[in-house]
């Protein structure tokens, strides 16, 4: 039993909750650029927290379905239909053998999940079926075809009730990085109450912001990065570190994002303004 891609979009990717011992290896964690939006598809259905879920990006998914099934999409905004008509966001499903899924296009936000009930089968390697090249495939090509379990029961009512909203806050919450204290207090300044704007880089390794700073850091032996890391590059360029992102990396890492705005950051588009929140460690829960 299978699902079929007629048309993948833009960056439509398997993707879990992320691998965990590949650091070592040079092996990054990937995982849903959404966490929660990824959970929260997963629970509509009942599944466990961290089955494997079909990751797209903005618009273009086309899929036939072989069997029946019961799935559920979720992102922030988006307009669905099934064998072309249209269907609801956050809410379970029913499938049939033949019937074809389109994602039109997201009216807010990047990513979006599609969950199967009881998730997607694929090969598992250090304990994820995230795609990662060159563990992986990059992404799904058309006619690619990825295999789950035939379902033909009922889904508990109450799930179809749980929503997906996230405010648009501007405000990144942000720890102190390892290089931060070597920041000028006018470069400290600048970075907390100055504003700043997403590129049109992104991707899964990372976004970049448009602004620059002067850059009056000395250079730096390569250390250990996580997703959510700020880099700050010779020519004053802040680069975010995403799910894809490499596990060390040459730039002074001036700031890191908590997991929550990961997620949130992940979800905005270019051109969108964004400014940094400093939070002490262990001052609250993200």
């Amino acid at each position: 039993m299978s699902l079929r891609f007629k048309s993948t979009g833009v960056f439509s990717s398997l993707q879990d909750k992320g691998r965990v011992g590949g650091s070592a290896l040079g092996i990054p964690g990937s995982g849903a650029m959404d966490m929660e939006a990824f959970r929260l598809a997963n629970s509509i259905l009942g599944n466990p927290a961290d089955a494997a879920c079909i990751e797209f990006y903005r618009q273009g998914l086309e899929v036939e379905f072989s069997q029946k099934t019961c799935i559920c999409l979720v992102a922030i905004d988006a307009a669905l239909s099934l064998n072309q008509k249209p269907v609801h966001l956050n809410s379970v499903i029913k499938i049939k053998p033949g019937d074809v899924l389109k994602v039109e296009r997201t009216n807010d936000g990047n990513w979006g999940y599609l969950a199967v009930k009881q998730g997607f089968s694929s090969e598992e390697i250090l304990g994820s079926k995230s795609f990662y090249p060159p563990l992986t495939l990059r992404r799904f090509s058309s006619q690619d075809k990825v295999e789950y379990q035939a379902f033909d029961g009922e889904i508990e009512e109450y799930a179809s009730n749980l929503g997906f909203s996230r405010p648009f806050a501007s405000s990144l919450k942000v720890y102190k990085g390892p290089e931060f204290d070597q920041l000028s207090e006018t470069l400290r300044y600048q970075l907390f109450e100055a504003s700043f704007s997403l590129s049109t880089s992104q991707t899964r390794m990372a976004y970049s912001l448009h602004e620059r700073l002067d850059n009056e850091l000395e250079e730096m032996t390569t250390g250990p990065v996580l997703p959510g890391t700020v880099q700050y590059t010779p020519h004053g360029k802040m680069i975010v570190l995403m799910r894809d992102a490499q596990v060390t990396g040459g730039y002074p890492r001036i700031l890191q994002l908590t997991e929550a705005s990961i997620n949130q950051l992940a979800q905005m588009r270019p051109k969108s303004k964004i400014n940094f929140q400093l939070i002490e460690i262990n001052s609250e829960k993200t």
